[in-house]
């Protein structure tokens, strides 16, 4: 222990068992060696990661539990013991068994330890732990509120300065923070941040759990920015999750989810307040989490495609080449991940893939890239079911790649397609705003593009639930489609001379013109079009 030298650790763990297998099962002096070889595997389990240790642990802790004198002090630790060891094991292997197992030790054991004795405190930490799990696994809010009557009692039990206390408040504020997400109320979510900030603010810089605890803290500003849109709680998150980052070992799974956490929340407030050194961080950030971490990842396709998503704004803000190749190589990448995975829908990522294509195409003019967009775009399409949610707004993205398509010479007929999905796509609701890459809505306007969907992210002691966000509105997803369908019907005008294709041009930017407040881009835009257009339409009368 005091070297760190895994060799040590070794022979001590044949040492031991050698004693241990030396003396008969019934020799009362065995109890101690038992000990000594539960804790060495322990300790072992933690540098190496070995199931097997931690298998032989939990064995040794029920032979130790089941060979005590009931009346003798070491069975509240050999209880205490066991039922953390099997809440840890089920954190690894999600084996119901072990939870309900430490669930019931917890249970049986507490009306057998008074106020008074020095182990109730940490037992009460385990046991609202293992409630949390529980809670979170069953998706049942009573035992929910369980976890948070149980880890204000520990937190209350506990004696001032003891090193346990952190842990104990980081239980609580995670168990606040999932009540909040389940039930939506303001009162968790500030709680659940007062309680984490303590629970970080507290924690010795020693303390191998700190950087975890400002990670969750981060998680829940986050929260909490999502639901009132304070600016200051999003800076606190960033400030929050880089110390996490900073904290953990490199490369470590923990650093590689904090990462996650850390480009996720950068590139929000990039969103809120277009800094595009938040957007350089969220991208570097969002790079060293992907190359860190497993590849088996089950988040993997979504973080890549989230990561194509970030690379494309910046193209956008810079117009560097560099970018726009690394966003179709990336989302490449998400596209085979889904694929393999199922998660996400891979028609979602591949309409992504060829709207950027499309996009490609229409800057550098490689024809490679339209007929793969196209591909993409026809096969996503199939691939989406009549009663799918998202199939206007494909529809619609179709729409856009065959209009691009249509500026290739010979491919007149993909303009009358582009139209004709345009128009079947505004007579369905739509999500989101479908269309990528080239709605001239403003130098500084975000333009409307089909948006991922994160899964949920863990973070070591985090239980996982939907992250609440920003979410477009369907008109702002008719506005885009009706600004695109408005294009390719005055396109169509341009090249055929049919005035019903001007006449119907005329009123898509006048229906934009009304949808829209008067201080959006688009508004102006369409007020200017249709001037422009009446005017053509006088010319040619």
């Amino acid at each position: 222990m005091e070297e760190h030298d895994p060799h040590l650790l070794d022979e001590a763990v044949v040492l031991l068992r050698g004693v241990a297998a030396e003396l008969p099962a019934d020799d009362p002096t065995r109890l101690a060696p038992l000990w000594s070889l539960k804790s060495a595997l322990q300790v072992r389990y933690g540098v190496y990661a070995h199931p097997a240790d931690l298998d032989d642990a939990v064995a040794l802790l029920r032979e130790l539990l089941a060979g005590t004198p009931g009346q003798h002090p070491a069975v509240v630790d050999a209880r205490a013991d066991l039922a953390d060891t099997l809440l840890g094991r089920y954190r690894e292997t999600e084996q119901e068994t072990d939870l309900a197992e430490a669930l019931s030790l917890y249970e049986s054991g507490l009306p057998n330890l008074p106020a008074s004795h020095p182990a109730r405190p940490g037992f009460l930490a385990g046991y609202s732990d293992a409630l949390l799990a529980r809670a979170e696994a069953a998706q049942d809010t009573q035992v929910l509120d369980d976890a948070i009557r149980a880890a204000g009692a520990a937190v209350d039990a506990m004696p001032t300065g003891d090193p346990r206390t952190p842990s104990a408040l980081c239980t609580l504020g995670l168990a606040l923070r999932l009540r909040f997400r389940v039930r939506g109320r303001p009162a968790d979510i500030d709680a659940g941040v007062t309680t984490l900030r303590q629970s970080a603010e507290l924690a010795s810089d020693a303390d191998p759990n700190r950087p975890g605890f400002f990670a969750n803290l981060g998680l829940a500003l986050a929260d909490r920015h999502a639901l009132a849109g304070e600016r200051s709680d999003l800076d606190q998150a960033i400030d929050a999750l880089r110390l996490a980052v900073d904290g953990l070992p490199p490369e470590s799974p923990e650093q590689h989810e904090a990462s996650w956490c850390l480009a996720a929340v950068l590139k929000e407030r990039w969103d809120s307040d277009g800094s595009a050194a938040d957007l350089d961080d969220a991208i570097a950030c969002a790079r060293a989490s992907i190359a860190s971490g497993p590849s088996g990842h089950p988040g993997l396709a979504v973080r890549r495609w989230q990561l194509g998503d970030a690379l494309f704004e910046r193209f956008e803000l810079h117009e560097r080449r560099d970018d726009l190749d690394e966003a179709v190589a990336t989302l490449r990448q998400a596209s085979v991940s889904a694929q393999r995975t199922g998660t996400p829908e891979p028609a979602a990522v591949n309409i992504r893939l060829a709207t950027v294509l499309a996009e490609r195409y229409e800057r550098y003019g490689a024809e490679a890239d339209i007929g793969e967009a196209l591909e993409l775009g026809q096969a996503a399409v199939a691939a989406t079911g009549d009663d799918h949610p998202d199939l206007p707004s494909r529809v619609a993205s179709l729409g856009y790649l065959l209009q691009t398509s249509s500026h290739r010479p010979g491919r007149d007929a993909d303009l009358d397609e582009a139209v004709g999905l345009l128009r079947e796509a505004l007579r369905a609701p739509l999500r989101t705003p479908p269309i990528a890459g080239s709605v001239p809505t403003g130098p500084d306007a975000p333009e409307p593009d089909e948006v991922p969907v994160e899964p949920p992210i863990e973070v070591p002691g985090e239980v996982p639930g939907e992250v609440p966000g920003d979410s477009t509105s369907e008109q702002d997803g008719r506005n885009a489609v009706t600004f695109r369908l408005g294009l390719a019907l005055s396109e169509r005008f341009d090249r055929r001379g049919a005035l019903a294709d001007l006449e119907a041009a005329i009123a898509a930017y006048r229906t934009l013109r009304e949808a829209t407040p008067e201080d959006h881009p688009l508004h102006e835009l369409a007020g200017d079009t249709v001037a422009t257009l009446e005017r053509t339409r006088a010319d040619s009368a």
